[in-house]
C-alpha cells in the first residue's frame, strides 16, 4: 500500500473539530480513505484533544509548539501584515520539520507524495531538507491567493525544485503562473455535499431577506452591502418595509471595523447583526434567505458561500472577485467591484427585490449548474484528487523508441543491442541507424532484426552522429526517446526504472546516474567510475538547463535520458559540427515542465581511448565557443537573464580550460582576447555570486 504525507497548516486541527474550510477538505480525503484503502496517510496537525479517532489508515503525527512559539508566531503575524515584506517565515514550521524528519526515520524515507497544504513557509522549510536525500514528489495545494503565506518569492523557489502545484481554482491557477510561468498546476475544485442542499422553492413575498454570511472585516465588503441599502432607504423609506438584512457572522477577529458596520446598522430595524453560530443556525438563516449577497472587495480564492448558495437554488448576488465568476458563471447577479461598488450593489437589490422573475429565473439556473459540475460535489473530491497525484498506469501506448546510431562498432555492438533487448521493460521499438559502417555492423544490426521483431534497421551514408539520431527520430512511432551510443550499454532495468519515475513525478525528462567503463580489470571484473551526481533531483525543465551547467547529473549527453518524443517537435542535433548535445540538450530540457534524475547508475559509458579528448581538442574548442554563443543568443531571445548569465559562464570557464590544454601560442592568444573581450567588472556575470564573478575577473589578468 502506497504512503503518503499531509502536512496541514497546524493552524486549526485536523480532523475539522474546530471548523476550517481547509480542514473540512482534508478531513474529507482522509475519511474517503478509510473507506477505500488506497494509502497509509501520515497526516501532520497541530496537537489538540489527542482524542482517539479510530483511523485504520490514518496516523495522526501532532505538532506541539511551545507558548513562546506561538506568542512569537502571534507577533510576527501582525509584523507582517503592517510591514511591507516579501515572505512570512514561522517558529512553528521548524516544528513541523522536525517532527517531519523524525517520521522520515521510522518510515525509512519511504513515501510515495509528500503533499503541503496551504503554508508555503512550511513547504520551503520541508523542500531544504529533502533536497539531494529524498526523491519523492512535492505537492503544494493553494486554497489562499498570493499574498505574504504564499508569495511569489517563493512560488519561484518551489517551481524551480520540482514541487507541482494544486489550486482551488483555475483563479489561482492563473496566480501562481503570474509568480512563475514554468509552474505545473492542477486544479482541484473545493466541493459540497450537493446532497444535502434541497432546492429553496421561490414564492412572492412583502418583504425580502436578504442574508450575507461570512467573516465581517474590511475585503468582504460589508460595509459597501450595508451602504447600498441605507442609500436605498434614504431615497425610498418603503425599502424599510420592503427588505430586511441579515448580517452573520460577527466574531471579534477585527472589533474596529465590525463596530463600525453596527454603528451604521443603528437606527434600521431591518438590519440585524448577528455573531458566529452553529451549522443548523446557518442552515437555518439560508431558509430563511431571499436572496444571498457575497460583496468580496479582496479576490476571492473560490466561492464556497457561492455555491452552497446556487446549490439551495437562492438567488446570488455577488462581484466579479477572484474565482468568483469562474464558479458562478452567468448564473448570478455579478456586478463589477472595482467602480461604484455602492452603487453597482443598491441597482442589484433593486433589480432582484422588484423583478421575482429574474429571482426565479436566477434561483433555476445557479441551481441547474451547481448540480451539474460534478467536480463541485465533494464526493468526487477524493477521487479528483487522487487523479492528480497519482502517476498514469504504463499501457500498450507506452512504447520506448531506442534509437542507437552505429558506425564501425562491430567489437562492442552484440553487447550494446543485448542490454537493449533484454530489457525488464520490452514494449520497445529498437532502431538501429547504420552511419555507413565500413566493418560487419551493418550485418550484425540485419541479423538481429531477424530474430527480434522490435527492431528496425535503417542503412544510411556516413553522415556524422547528429543525422544518425535525426534519421531515428523521422521514423521512431514510439511515445518516449532513447538513445544508446553503440558502444555503450545499459543495466537490464535501466528503462523499466526510468519510465516508472517519469510517470510518478510526471516529468518530461528522466535523466539516470552512470559511470565510466574501462578494458582496464579490477578486483569486481572491469574497472568503473562513477561520474554523475549521487543526489537524486526533481527540478523545472527551467531550473533543469541550470543544473545541466553547473552540476553532474543532467548532464549535456543525449544518451542517460529518457524524452517524450514531443519534446523534440522542431528540435533535431545539428549536423557536421561537434558537441551535437551541447547544441540541443539544453532546449529539450527548457522545453521540458520537470525534469527528474535518478542517480542510480543504469548507463555504462564506455571509454575507448582517453587521450583522444586532449588530441581533437585543437579541433573542436571552435565548435563548442560558437554553440555557447548560440546559447547565449537563444535565451536572450527569450529574456532570460539568468539562464544567459549562466551561459556565459560556461563559455568563459570552457575557453580557460582550452587555454589550459592547448600549447599552440596563437590559439591561446586567441583565446585570451576572446576572454578579455567577453568580462568587465561592468558586466561580469554575478549569478554564481561575488566570489565566482571575482574569479573569472581574475583570471583575465592572471593565468592559473
Amino acid at each position: 500500500m502506497k504512503r503518503i504525507a499531509v502536512i496541514t497548516p497546524c493552524i486549526l486541527p485536523v480532523p475539522d473539530s474546530l471548523g476550517g474550510a481547509v480542514e473540512r477538505l482534508i478531513t474529507k480525503l482522509i475519511t474517503e480513505n478509510e473507506h477505500n484503502k488506497e494509502y497509509i496517510i501520515d497526516l501532520f496537525t497541530i496537537d489538540y484533544d489527542k482524542r482517539s479517532y479510530g483511523f485504520s489508515y490514518t496516523n495522526l503525527v501532532y505538532i506541539k509548539p511551545s507558548k513562546t512559539a506561538k506568542i512569537f508566531d502571534r507577533l510576527l503575524d501582525k509584523y507582517y501584515r503592517t510591514v511591507p515584506c516579501v515572505s512570512s517565515h514561522r517558529m512553528l514550521d521548524s516544528y513541523i520539520s522536525k517532527s517531519f524528519l523524525e517520521r522520515l526515520e521510522v518510515v525509512k524515507g519511504q513515501y510515495d507524495f509528500v503533499i503541503i497544504e496551504n503554508m508555503m513557509s512550511t513547504a520551503c522549510e520541508i523542500l531544504h531538507i529533502c533536497q539531494g536525500k529524498y526523491d519523492f514528489p512535492i505537492y503544494f495545494h493553494m486554497h489562499n491567493d498570493v499574498d505574504i503565506y504564499r508569495s511569489p518569492a517563493n512560488i519561484r523557489e518551489l517551481v524551480q525544485n520540482g514541487v507541482q502545484f494544486i489550486a482551488v481554482s483555475n483563479y489561482i491557477k492563473a496566480q501562481i503562473l503570474k509568480a512563475d510561468h514554468n509552474a505545473i498546476v492542477s486544479v482541484l475544485y473545493n466541493g459540497i455535499d450537493l446532497h444535502k442542499y434541497d432546492r429553496k422553492i421561490m414564492s412572492d413575498v412583502d418583504a425580502i431577506n436578504l442574508l450575507y454570511a461570512g467573516r465581517i472585516i474590511p475585503g468582504k465588503g460589508v460595509k459597501e452591502l450595508l451602504s447600498a441599502l441605507i442609500s436605498l432607504i434614504d431615497k425610498d423609506e418603503s425599502y424599510k418595509k420592503k427588505v430586511r438584512l441579515d448580517i452573520v457572522g460577527f466574531s471579534g477577529l477585527d472589533k474596529r471595523y465590525e463596530n463600525a458596520i453596527r454603528r451604521m446598522a443603528e437606527g434600521y430595524i431591518n438590519v440585524s447583526c448577528i455573531g458566529q453560530i452553529s451549522s443548523d443556525e446557518m442552515a437555518e438563516q439560508f431558509n430563511k434567505a431571499d436572496i444571498v449577497i457575497m460583496p468580496s472587495i479582496v479576490e476571492e480564492s473560490f466561492g464556497l458561500v457561492a455555491l452552497e448558495t446556487m446549490a439551495k437554488g437562492i438567488p446570488l448576488i455577488t462581484t466579479n472577485s477572484g474565482a468568483l465568476p469562474e464558479v458562478v458563471g452567468n448564473n448570478a447577479c455579478v456586478v463589477d467591484k472595482s467602480e461604484n461598488l455602492v452603487k453597482n450593489l443598491s441597482e442589484a437589490i433593486v433589480r432582484l427585490v422588484n423583478d421575482s422573475s429574474y429571482r426565479q429565473e436566477l434561483s433555476e439556473l445557479g441551481y441547474k449548474r451547481a448540480h451539474a459540475i460534478k467536480d463541485f460535489d465533494i464526493i468526487n473530491y477524493y477521487s479528483n484528487f487522487r487523479n492528480i497525484i497519482e502517476p498514469k498506469k504504463i499501457d500498450s501506448e507506452d512504447v520506448i523508441s531506442v534509437i542507437v546510431p552505429v558506425y564501425n562498432v562491430s567489437a562492442y555492438l552484440h553487447r550494446c543491442l543485448s542490454s537493449i533487448m533484454q530489457q525488464t521493460y520490452n514494449n520497445l521499438e529498437i532502431i538501429l541507424i547504420d552511419d555507413g559502417s565500413t566493418d560487419d555492423s551493418g550485418e550484425i544490426c540485419d541479423e538481429l532484426k531477424i530474430s527480434d521483431g522490435r527492431i528496425k534497421v535503417v542503412h544510411q551514408k556516413n553522415q556524422g552522429l547528429s543525422c544518425a539520431r535525426n534519421s531515428g527520430l523521422d521514423i521512431a512511432t514510439g511515445k518516449y526517446v532513447f538513445f544508446c551510443d553503440s558502444d555503450d550499454y545499459i543495466k537490464e532495468n535501466t528503462l523499466e526504472k526510468m519510465l516508472l519515475k517519469l510517470k510518478k513525478d510526471h516529468s518530461d525528462i528522466v535523466a539516470c546516474g552512470f559511470c565510466q567503463v574501462y578494458d582496464e580489470p579490477s578486483d569486481n571484473g572491469i574497472r568503473t567510475e562513477r561520474f554523475t551526481n549521487p543526489k537524486p533531483g526533481r527540478w523545472s525543465g527551467y531550473r533543469s538547463v541550470i543544473e545541466m551547467m553547473r552540476n553532474n547529473n543532467v548532464c549535456t549527453v543525449a544518451w542517460n535520458k529518457l524524452y517524450k518524443k514531443e519534446l523534440f517537435d522542431g528540435i533535431r542535433y545539428p549536423a557536421n559540427v561537434f558537441h551535437e548535445d551541447e547544441a540541443t540538450t539544453y532546449k529539450l530540457l527548457y522545453k521540458a515542465d520537470i525534469v527528474s534524475y535518478i542517480p542510480d547508475e543504469l548507463y555504462m559509458y564506455y571509454q575507448r581511448d582517453f587521450s583522444i579528448i586532449h588530441e581533437e581538442l585543437v579541433d573542436r574548442y571552435k565548435f563548442f565557443i560558437d554553440i555557447l554563443w548560440d546559447r547565449i543568443a537563444y535565451f536572450s531571445d527569450k529574456q532570460e537573464e539568468e539562464l544567459v548569465q549562466h551561459s556565459k559562464i560556461t563559455l568563459l570557464d570552457w575557453i580557460k580550460y582550452s587555454y589550459r590544454n592547448i600549447h599552440d601560442r596563437s590559439i591561446r592568444n586567441e583565446l585570451l582576447g576572446l576572454y578579455s573581450d567577453n568580462i568587465s567588472f561592468a558586466n561580469a556575470p554575478a549569478v554564481m555570486g561575488t566570489k565566482k564573478k571575482l574569479a573569472l575577473l581574475a583570471w583575465k589578468y592572471y593565468r592559473y
